[in-house]
């Protein structure tokens, strides 16, 4: 059976990206407050360097650069699909000319 897309669900698809970022931004605070309280309380050396740097190049920019900050990451390329596709194929085409074309003649 063939789906229909309509606004609606669009718009619920991007209520769920937002609600994806949100809880990875929340669970990146978690992260990142336990990682500040590991390396600021009695672990020192080149171990803690190295744990607080793969934090810093590593994880922090996949988790906020690639995934979700507002511009430029995958999640915001998805809005923006979503945006675009709500924007230009069901926003602007008539919900009628589908009946019309279905009976020719009778619009």
């Amino acid at each position: 059976m063939a789906s229909i897309l309509t606004s609606a669900i669009i718009v619920n698809a991007q209520g769920s990206v937002t609600g994806y970022v949100n809880t990875v931004q929340q669970l990146y605070s978690e992260l990142q407050s336990v990682i500040n309280s590991l390396t600021s309380s009695g672990f020192m050396g080149e171990a803690a360097n190295g744990y607080r740097d793969f934090f810093t190049t590593k994880v922090s920019p996949a988790l906020v650069d690639n995934l979700t900050e507002p511009q430029g990451s995958l999640t915001a390329g998805i809005n923006n699909m979503l945006n675009t596709i709500k924007e230009q194929l069901l926003d602007t085409i008539d919900p009628n000319l589908g009946k019309i074309n279905q009976n020719p003649g009778q619009g």
